[in-house]
């Protein structure tokens, strides 16, 4: 919202901040009881009444759209790359046998196993500084975050290494962020929309399309990152094994200069993977 008052000097706003169950709850999240348990509170909120925008990491919204909602705006998209953090700056590659590294992702846990099998994963679970604490007191060798996540909340030192997507493709939509107005408010959504950065919005679509070909979760180990290059749209798209590291991957290009196109072309591009004895292994059919 800053930027946007940057934009409009005299607009006033109000942030209000809003607890998710994702907050409260303190399971492993791919075992999380209900879908979207970080946004729910939040669009709550928003079809209330009490606010009239709200904020996600675009990464843990539900794949389907939300009827009542309207995607006001994407904006740039920050480094949609996983990162390692350390205590003392190693990185993956020097960590010794047997060293735990904490992930709540089962993505991250397949491309853990599958890079280096030799490591152990355990769940670790709290914000962002928690994890960083629970690594830097010993609990944990290293965790895997999100860069954007990092460098958003100001904490970059933290970061040992940047992974490359080759080993550790990101989560669909990760660093895109999703601001979300009523669907009817109309004022909103043009004023909001300011922000939207047409590349960024072509990528989640892209990536959405992923996660709506596999109709996948977060108890999935699926990855996607899409490239916008004029009105061309690259797409790879995996689906891993969090138990083993097995991995299928596909890749794909189209040319288009729509939002919906770009989306049902990246439903068809997964559906190797969605009917692949894989899927089947990880309950995905």
């Amino acid at each position: 919202m800053t930027a946007l008052q940057e934009r409009h000097p005299g607009l006033e706003w109000r942030e209000v901040v809003v607890e998710t169950e994702g907050d409260r709850y303190q399971g492993a999240l791919h075992q999380a009881p209900t879908p979207g348990i970080f946004v729910s509170a939040l669009r709550d909120a928003l079809l209330r009444g009490d606010v009239d925008c709200v904020v996600h990491s675009m990464k843990d919204l539900p794949g389907a759209d939300h009827p009542g909602l309207a995607l006001a705006a994407a904006p740039l998209r920050e480094s949609p790359l996983d990162v390692l953090v350390t205590p003392s700056g190693q990185k993956l590659a020097d960590l010794p046998a047997g060293a735990t590294v904490g992930t709540s992702s089962p993505r991250r846990a397949a491309s853990v196993k599958r890079v280096r099998p030799d490591l152990d994963v355990a769940d670790i679970r709290g914000n962002i500084t928690t994890r960083i604490e629970k690594v830097r007191r010993g609990d944990y060798a290293a965790t895997i975050l999100a860069k954007a996540g990092l460098v958003r909340a100001g904490l970059s030192e933290a970061m040992s290494e940047e992974l490359e997507a080759q080993w550790f493709l990101p989560a669909p939509r990760q660093g895109i962020l999703a601001l979300e107005v009523r669907a009817e408010d109309t004022s909103a959504f043009e004023l909001i929309g300011r922000l939207d950065h047409r590349e960024s919005r072509w990528a989640a679509a892209a990536e959405q399309g992923v996660l709506l070909g596999l109709q996948a979760g977060c108890h999935s180990a699926v990855g996607g990152l899409a490239q916008v290059d004029g009105t061309t749209v690259r797409l790879q798209a995996e689906l891993a094994d969090p138990e083993t590291g097995e991995v299928e991957s596909v890749s794909g290009e189209t040319q288009s200069d729509s939002v919906d196109a770009i989306r049902a072309w990246a439903i068809q591009l997964v559906e190797p993977l969605r009917s692949s004895e894989l899927a089947t292994r990880v309950g995905l059919t």
